[in-house]
């Protein structure tokens, strides 16, 4: 008996515990569209730390319940980052709002107020532990976009759900299953994949130079900015994604007679006047004139992944020792320097790439190691700007050229 109440006490303490270090996020989803919620759909709800980590995510059947929908989440005690929540059906977003933050106390974010999704090419996105790969069809065949480039899959036979292969290697594969998906890269398989919100590609923006000019797609319209011409607004009419993986968006005024075709292609391109990577190239059409740039956001190559470094100044680095990088969208580099974690401040304009003082832990480990450290710390406070070279690598440059070098890691490890 004794043993007993010594154990619901432990029981009782432990649950107190849990429930003093964590606090509820409540609300509600809705919509202001006149149009009935499918009798399938799922609330899902996904709130991620600044870093972009996962904190935490529910997933609501509405079993034939309509708008508004409450939930409720629990939270760790003090945790902050971004609430997404969004509506789906069939794999797919239906409605989705727009982000909302997330303070550290317990919290009641009344509606959520959530407009009907257009996808811009791709229609889907998975989460695979700390990878996210978009989706998206070209006619019978997908298109899969890893974050570091776009394959073409075709269907094959499956027991259940759609699967799809790469033609000639069918150890690249994506395997849907409603709101999950088994994905394989040239035989590596990702932790299973559950779907996530689509990352946010609005505002758009693609620019060139001789002649200067610019677009920004954002909230259903074009805005095209070219040098010696009046700035032009066109309504999105279109969008679509190719076999090739090109992403297609329309944008026309049919009263004016005017037409826009911008072209999005997954080929690395480079700022024809800065040397800047961008992770599209893009071609602008109207009419018979098609004039060429770049597209997308240069960060968006750095972040999402984990960067092991493989030489730093040209001397190599010590195989057991792993250094690595990381970026969040926050504006932040961090990793393990060799023996000790840290984090800093990382900075990128149209021209550059910098980073600030670097923090870090103070662990002790062989001198070798520590010597690897500081030469690492060291040449991030040299760096002016990256490039991403032709086999995938981060390159960070300093004044006189290149200083660093790091790959992808492929096993799905955190920086």
């Amino acid at each position: 008996m004794t043993r007993l109440i010594a154990l619901a006490t432990a029981l009782f303490l432990a649950t107190s515990a849990i429930a003093q270090d964590s606090r509820s996020l409540t609300g509600s989803a809705t919509y202001l569209d006149r149009m009935a919620l499918p009798p399938d759909a799922t609330l899902m709800l996904e709130v991620t730390a600044p870093d972009g980590a996962l904190v935490t995510e529910a997933r609501i059947p509405t079993e034939g319940r309509q708008v508004p929908i409450p939930f409720a989440l629990d939270l760790p005690e003090g945790a902050e980052g971004m609430l997404r929540a969004g509506l789906a059906t069939g794999g797919q977003i239906l409605w989705l709002g727009e982000p909302v933050a997330v303070t550290g106390d317990a919290q009641d974010l009344g509606e959520v107020v959530l407009s009907r999704f257009q996808p811009m090419g791709f229609t889907s996105a998975f989460r695979c532990g700390d990878e996210v790969i978009r989706v998206g069809f070209a006619g019978d065949s997908v298109v899969m976009d890893t974050g570091t480039e776009r394959v073409l899959l075709q269907p094959v036979p499956a027991a259940s759900g759609a699967r799809y292969e790469a033609e000639g290697d069918p150890a690249t594969s994506f395997w849907n299953q409603g709101d999950s998906a088994l994905v394989s890269l040239a035989g590596t398989e990702l932790p299973e994949c559950r779907m996530t919100f689509p990352m946010d590609e609005t505002p758009y923006r693609a620019r060139g130079n001789e002649p200067f000019w610019s677009v920004t797609v954002d909230d259903g319209e074009m805005l095209l900015i070219r040098l010696g011409m009046d700035d032009l607004t066109l309504p999105v009419t279109d969008s679509m994604l190719t076999d090739a993986g090109v992403i297609v968006v329309i944008a026309a005024d049919p009263d004016r007679a005017l037409r826009a075709v911008l072209e999005r292609l997954p080929d690395l391109c480079h700022d024809t006047m800065t040397g800047m990577p961008y992770p599209e190239t893009a071609r602008l059409s109207m009419g018979d004139t098609t004039i060429h740039g770049c597209g997308g956001d240069p960060w968006d190559l750095l972040t999402g992944r984990t960067w092991v470094v493989e030489d730093i100044g040209g001397s190599g680095v010590i195989d057991s020792a792993r250094a690595t990088l990381g970026f969040d969208a926050s504006g932040r580099v961090f990793g393990n320097g060799s023996c000790n974690r840290y984090n800093g401040a990382a900075t990128l304009t149209g021209e550059s790439l910098s980073f600030g003082p670097i923090a870090s832990t103070m662990m002790a480990c062989p001198e070798a190691i520590m010597g690897q450290e500081r030469r690492l710390f060291d040449t991030l406070e040299q760096v002016i700007g990256f490039d991403i070279d032709e086999t995938g690598a981060l390159i960070l440059l300093g004044p006189a050229g290149p200083l660093l070098a790091a790959r992808a890691a492929t096993d799905g490890s955190a920086p």
